[in-house]
């Protein structure tokens, strides 16, 4: 993990925090809340498209404190650094958009020896989330926001494969499907969990989105172009999602999947507390993380 130079400007400040905010949703995303003079933390994994990204944005709106950490989220050690960064720096998170995902263009493990896409859609945010929590960085009705996909309502839920190799035998879209169901699971639990420290969890899909995820893959690159068609752009995504948090935030909303900027009913799974609570075991032992009853 790399630390800016200039982190001690977000020290002892409320800030936003946005992952993987170097093109996409996530970058347009990152405009506006810059635009509505937010201290902002951004989590990426270049610095090279980072740098540049945050220079703009301080010429554009100079009374914005802005910094960044250069991470790979599916490393859980570097979610430990960057939680050290942030209670070393006495940073207070008012708003944590886990954006950051991937769609498993090839097989991967992480660094613990993860499947690398349930690593990053699910386990990055759920242990961001969780260590924050920990160590007492949420302000009073702070706002956790999963940047999700309608992907999950064809998951499972048979999470019991990511502690074996059988999850070998899942196609890569199946991958996708599972990795955001438990992130929707996750959404739910965390949301209990927190209810009585007044932090908000919430998920929400930003609709198909014209992307360049998929090129230069080959016969997927067919797929890219299809999305670059029918897709609606990353700023109208962008400002629904910035609608999403000020709507969570306003009406102290908790618990809830939006879709394109409107509250809908998820899978049947992500409701189902054994699934939940399934899922919520498995990611505390692939992170051996503390349980929210041992704080």
């Amino acid at each position: 993990m790399k630390v800016a130079d200039n982190i001690d400007v977000l020290s002892n400040q409320s800030v936003t925090i946005i992952t993987g905010a170097s093109s996409g949703i996530g970058l347009d995303l990152l405009d506006l809340i810059a635009k509505d003079y937010q201290n902002i933390l951004v989590i990426n994994r270049n610095e090279n498209k980072t740098k540049p990204i945050l220079d703009e944005l301080l010429i554009k709106y100079p009374s914005t404190r802005i910094s960044y950490l250069i991470s790979d989220l599916s490393d859980q050690n570097e979610i430990l650094n960057i939680t050290n960064v942030i209670k070393n720096n006495h940073i207070k998170i008012n708003t944590l958009i886990n954006n950051a995902g991937m769609f498993p263009i090839k097989n991967g493990i992480s660094k613990q020896g993860v499947e690398i896409t349930f690593a990053l859609n699910h386990l990055a945010p759920f242990l961001l989330s969780t260590q924050i929590f920990n160590i007492n960085a949420f302000d009073k009705n702070a706002l956790i926001l999963n940047i999700n996909s309608i992907a999950h309502y064809k998951a499972t839920g048979n999470f019991e494969i990511y502690e074996s190799t059988e999850y070998q035998l899942l196609s890569r879209m199946q991958l996708y499907r599972e990795s955001k169901l438990a992130n929707l699971c996750m959404t739910y639990k965390l949301a209990e969990l927190f209810k009585e420290n007044d932090i908000l969890v919430n998920a929400t899909h930003p609709g198909v989105v014209s992307t360049g995820l998929l090129a230069n893959y080959g016969w997927r690159s067919f797929i890219n172009y299809g999305l670059k068609l029918y897709g609606k752009s990353s700023k109208i995504s962008a400002k629904e999602l910035f609608s999403v948090i000020n709507k969570c935030k306003t009406e102290q909303l908790t618990s809830l999947y939006f879709s394109e900027a409107k509250i809908v009913k998820s899978s049947e799974n992500s409701y189902d507390e054994y699934i939940q609570n399934k899922i919520y075991n498995i990611s505390i032992e692939m992170t051996n993380s503390i349980t929210m009853d041992n704080k």
